[in-house]
């Protein structure tokens, strides 16, 4: 317990701190699946095409394929070819298609070699007498044709390491040709809360008498894990007494990344980081100057011939809320081999004037407005009161207005950086 007492805060900045839980971050194993079954999850090999796409020429549009030299006539008001034969999509291409003539084709329908235009069959009579004809408007001529491997050609990657399966990267893997995917296993993370106070719902009652806070915080965490790729493993709340959370601690087990909330400051019941440096923990950093959440901890917890990453979250909901998002999801991130593990950040125009003190990031829970006239940025607003350990401002949030530390005010009307929380992504 002396160790802990004579602890000295590092008060890393939001940059440093963020930057060393990433540099620490390894990416899962990766493991083959079905396409179809892959959905949300995170490539650990690029996709390549196995085929050329388009296989061949193809028409964009319902119409007739022709050669634009016989379409040079512009005496008459129309020009009347014959039509030598027809192109859906799947045939094969026509052979020795005779000079003068036009072929019917569907859109995707391969276009003969020679031919180079399509005309949209409103620009003609739609054949109205079989085997003739006859096109009114001649400004499709050189359009409406997609070239050979337009799409993609063989052996191009075409999905990349790190993209996420899902409605607009399935077709591209499946026109590629995957039948198998490598994707990184999703990590396990084990849920932890403490604290005496804490009661469930099958113990409401004291919080009705006032005699206990609600357990929001192992719910809330575990589904702030899910939506960032991971799978929340439920280890409960241990009270505030020495010799069970050291047990909590020691019974760990199979789980690549432990999130515990509560206990992370120097209250007298704040055991958690007592108990761990009693273990044999590696304590990588405690205090980032950020707000809310300044005691949040990270280091390593020796487990057999690994280290197992601990996060310790303060235990005020808004508090573990905006540290899990801001550190906690982009460590998992980084661990599914994500692109963009900080996450994405937009700019809007704040309505409300946001403050901080010089040395702090701050971050404010906010949700967004439509913009007042067209062309015009989007705008955000506060969720509510900003209070630690409120919830209520939870519920709309749909980013966190950054202040970064050295700014003391963005005046409303201002623009702001806002970190995008899962709703909005």
């Amino acid at each position: 317990m002396a160790g802990f007492e004579r602890l000295q805060a590092d008060w890393l900045s939001y940059g440093d701190a963020l930057a060393r839980v990433l540099a620490d971050a390894r990416p899962m194993p990766a493991t083959p699946l079905a396409p179809a079954r892959a959905l949300g999850r995170s490539l650990a090999a690029p996709v390549a095409a196995r085929a050329t796409l388009p296989s061949w020429p193809n028409s964009a549009m319902d119409g007739f394929a022709v050669r634009s030299g016989d379409l040079r006539d512009t005496s008459s008001p129309s020009i009347r070819l014959p039509v030598a034969g027809h192109s859906y999509p799947g045939s094969v291409p026509l052979e020795d298609v005779p000079p003068g003539a036009a072929i019917r084709i569907m859109t995707g329908g391969p276009v003969p070699v020679g031919f180079d235009s399509v005309i949209r069959v409103e620009h003609t009579d739609g054949e109205a007498s079989a085997g003739f004809v006859e096109i009114h408007r001649t400004e499709d001529v050189g359009r409406h044709i997609r070239s050979h491997g337009k799409d993609m050609r063989r052996g191009d990657e075409t999905v990349p390491a790190g993209a996420v399966v899902h409605s607009g990267t399935l077709p591209v893997i499946m026109a590629s040709g995957a039948g198998s995917l490598a994707v990184f296993r999703r990590p396990r993370v084990g849920v932890l809360s403490s604290g005496d106070e804490l009661v469930g719902q099958d113990r409401f009652d004291l919080v009705v008498q006032g005699r206990g806070i609600p357990d929001t915080n192992r719910d809330m965490i575990a589904a702030a894990v899910a939506e960032a790729g991971g799978i929340p493993v439920d280890l409960g709340v241990a009270p505030d007494d020495p010799d069970a959370l050291r047990a909590a601690l020691e019974s760990v087990e199979d789980v690549d990344v432990l999130v515990s909330t509560g206990g992370a400051s120097m209250g007298e019941k704040d055991l958690l980081k007592r108990i761990l440096l009693g273990l044999s923990f590696r304590l990588d950093f405690w205090r980032a100057r950020v707000r809310p959440g300044s005691p949040l901890s990270f280091g390593h917890l020796r487990r057999g011939a690994g280290d197992l990453p601990v996060f310790g979250l303060p235990g005020n909901p808004a508090s573990a809320f905006v540290t899990f998002h801001v550190f906690v999801a982009p460590y998992l991130r980084a661990m599914l081999g994500s692109r963009r593990p900080a996450g994405t950040v937009v700019t809007a125009v704040t309505d409300t004037a946001l403050g901080s003190p010089p040395r702090l990031t701050q971050f404010y829970r906010v949700r967004f407005l439509p913009p007042r006239a067209p062309g015009e940025a989007e705008r955000c607003t506060l969720t509510g009161p900003q209070g630690s350990g409120l919830v209520r401002s939870l519920r709309d949030a749909e980013g966190l207005a950054v202040v970064p530390e050295g700014t003391s005010r963005i005046e409303a009307g201002d623009p702001v950086s806002v970190l995008l929380l899962p709703g909005r992504q």
